[in-house]
Parts: structure tokens; C-alpha cells; sequence
């Protein structure tokens, strides 16, 4: 086992490594390919312009049909690991997302019942795609949907994150992860409006719906361990910036006992497994340590999240992650705010252990200069036993 894996273990479970540990969350493909010196495919350009986009209009149905998609994003998730290690981080959250299929130049849907606007970066990527709605209006639309995609998902990542642990797993504490949560995968294929009906009015399909992706999750579990895995990364944005989306009560309600399978099964299965959500998630910090999960990212500042407030609230039940800001911090700071940006993290968070520093998320304009101070200051303020100083 590596010295990054042993600090990564001991901040998930509450003890002092030798450092503060650092988690990469880069998904974005500009960053990625800069940081590796390669190029990637001009997709943005093919789906954008007029003429192309015609093309890509008629083709459309041959794309999905070849999982040209799928097999973009199965390289996309190798290299992304690639970068991580480059850049010197201690694990990598590694997304292996296969779900989208193409409509149109223009919009796409996914295998949950999602539609999307394509997305293009500054320097004409094509990237994760904007959810813009649900295709799922009635308990009978979820019945008749094609779950084929869905069915499919474990096999894949199996294979994709097998030769990313056999290549990479020596060198770099892996977190696998895809798309969606339950939270997310309920509510948006219907809409937060329908959603909103049925748990008053239909309680008992959406029990149906969060039952099916329990399932599908653990199958997920079982496909990540298999392929060697020492982490989960369960993702699911549950909060907005004022708080939860909804009613803790109604969360523990509906989604407690089925978070608690997921994270039984990936401690069964020896992983560790940590919760993403965006947003302040004050109320929902204990809740989630009563579910299970070893560690909570993201933290967000911009939303009222701060890391001394959270340790004091959960810090001997959850490893805490992320809370570097991904607004100023890590877009165009100077290299002196990105130093004290981590110092005062660490000053928060780090005493005792149980801290992983982190961006709070991917962004296409975090640079890569500040991502580099970033791990640099960590190293630099980060040291067990942590200065007075800082502490």
C-alpha cells in the first residue's frame, strides 16, 4: 500500500496521517488534456457548427447505436486518473458516466429518463451536458421506460475501472463514482414539480423507484469492488445554497434506510465510501453520518458552509472534504490566496485528522496554476503533527 493510500485511510477513519491527504475532483476535459499535453476529440466543434451539426443531426441514431459516446467517456475516465497522478494528488474521485445518447447537434437525453442541452467550453469542448427536464410524467412512463442502459452500466464499469486500478491503483487512492444518486435520479427524470406531487400523492411509486436504484446501486458496489476499488464516491446534491431541497424528516423518510444498504454494503465489500452533495448541508451533516458514509463533500463556502462550524458539528463522525473555493480561489487567485486559502483550511479542519483537502467541485475555469498551489500548500502547512501555529 501506498503512502497515499495509508494518509487517505487514516483521514477517512478520524486518525492523523502523516499529511493532510488530497482529493482530485477534475472533470472537466480542457484542464484534463492540458495537464496530460494531448488533445481531444473536436467534438464541440462537430455539434456547433452549421454545417457538421447537420451531419451530426442525421447520424445521430448510428452514434448511439455504436456507443461512440460510451467509449469517449471509458478513455475520458482513464485519463482523467492519468492527470490526477501527474498533478501529485493522494486519490482521484474517478466518474465513469456512460448514459447519454444523442437526440440531435443540439440536445441529448440519458438512460434515467433526463434531457439535456449539449454543453461547449470556452475552448469548444463538448462537455457534461445541462439537464433541462424530465421525460418521466406518470408511474406508467417510469414502467414503459427502456431500462436496458441502466441494466448495463455495472458490466461497464467493471471493465473500465479494472484496468484503471490495475494501471493506476498503486500510485493514487481511487474513488469510482457515476451518475446519479437516488435523490437525483427521483426527482429529475420527473421534474421537482411532479416529484414534489407524487411523495404527497404517490408515495408508494416513488418508494417503487427508490427501491429499483437501491438495487442498481449495490449492483454498482459489487461491480467496483470486483474490479478492486478502495473507494466509493456516492454523489447525489441534496441541498440548494438556503439548505435542503427537501424536508430532512422527509429524507430520512424516504431515502434513510436505503442510504444505509449502500453504505453496509461498501464497508462488506471493504471500501470506503464518502457523500457528495452541493449546497448548505448544515441539516443534513448528522443524517449522513447516521447513514454511514465515511466522509461529506463538498462543503461549499458559497454557501454559507464553513469547515470550523461543520468539524464541530460532525467532525469525530465524518472525514471532512473539499471547501476550497472554486469561485476566486482556484479560478485567478494569486498564488498567496491559494496558500491561505489552504492554511485556513487546514487551520479548521485538519487537528486531530479526519480532514481531505479538496476543490468544492469541477470547474472548466479553475486553472491549473492554482490547482498546483493548492497541493503545494498542503504539503507546505499539512504536516502531522499540524504547527500551532496553524492550529
Amino acid at each position: 500500500m501506498s503512502a497515499s493510500h495509508d494518509r487517505v485511510l487514516a483521514a477517512l477513519e478520524l486518525r492523523e496521517p502523516d499529511r493532510v491527504p488530497t482529493l482530485d475532483v477534475m472533470e472537466e476535459y480542457s484542464n484534463i488534456y492540458e495537464i496530460l499535453g494531448k488533445k481531444p476529440l473536436p467534438l464541440g466543434f462537430l455539434f456547433s457548427h452549421q454545417y457538421t451539426g447537420k451531419v451530426v443531426n442525421k447520424v445521430a441514431p448510428l452514434i448511439n447505436k455504436l456507443r461512440i459516446f460510451d467509449s469517449e467517456m471509458d478513455k475520458f475516465s482513464y485519463d482523467r486518473t492519468a492527470a490526477a497522478i501527474k498533478m501529485g494528488y493522494d486519490s482521484a474521485w474517478v466518474m465513469h458516466v456512460p448514459i447519454w445518447r444523442v437526440r440531435d447537434s443540439k440536445t441529448a437525453v440519458d438512460v434515467y429518463g433526463r434531457y439535456y442541452d449539449f454543453n461547449i467550453d470556452k475552448k469548444g469542448n463538448l462537455v457534461t451536458p445541462m439537464y433541462k427536464g424530465g421525460l418521466i410524467t406518470s408511474p406508467s412512463d417510469w414502467d414503459d421506460w427502456d431500462k436496458r442502459g441502466i441494466f448495463d452500466l455495472p458490466g461497464r464499469a467493471n471493465a473500465v475501472f479494472s484496468r484503471i486500478q490495475k494501471d493506476f491503483g498503486d500510485q493514487i487512492f481511487i474513488f469510482g463514482s457515476f451518475l446519479y444518486g437516488l435523490f437525483e435520479n427521483c426527482w429529475q427524470p420527473l421534474g421537482f414539480d411532479r416529484f414534489s406531487i407524487a411523495v404527497r400523492k404517490d408515495s408508494d411509486f416513488i418508494r417503487r423507484m427508490i427501491k429499483f436504484y437501491e438495487n442498481h446501486y449495490c449492483l454498482m458496489l459489487e461491480a467496483w469492488a470486483d474490479a478492486g476499488l478502495p473507494g466509493v464516491v456516492y454523489s447525489d446534491d441534496m441541498a440548494y445554497h438556503s439548505g435542503p431541497m427537501l424536508n430532512p424528516r422527509l429524507m430520512e423518510q424516504f431515502y434513510g434506510d436505503a442510504l444505509r444498504r449502500i453504505t453496509e454494503t461498501a464497508h462488506k465489500l471493504g471500501m470506503k465510501i464518502l457523500v457528495h452533495s452541493c449546497g448548505n448541508v448544515y441539516k443534513l451533516l448528522n443524517w449522513f453520518a447516521d447513514c454511514g458514509f465515511d466522509g461529506v463533500h463538498a462543503l461549499e463556502p458559497t454557501a454559507g458552509v464553513e469547515l470550523g462550524t461543520a468539524k464541530e458539528m460532525v467532525g469525530d463522525r465524518l472525514c471532512l472534504v473539499g471547501n476550497i473555493d472554486i469561485t476566486h480561489i482556484l479560478v485567478n487567485a494569486r498564488k498567496e490566496e491559494v496558500f491561505e486559502a489552504v492554511r485556513a483550511s487546514i487551520k479548521a479542519a485538519g487537528q486531530g485528522g479526519g480532514y481531505i483537502a479538496a476543490p468544492t467541485n469541477s470547474h472548466e475555469d479553475m486553472g491549473i496554476s492554482q490547482l498546483r498551489w493548492m497541493i503545494e500548500a498542503v504539503r507546505k502547512f499539512g504536516s502531522y503533527p499540524l504547527s500551532e501555529e496553524d492550529c
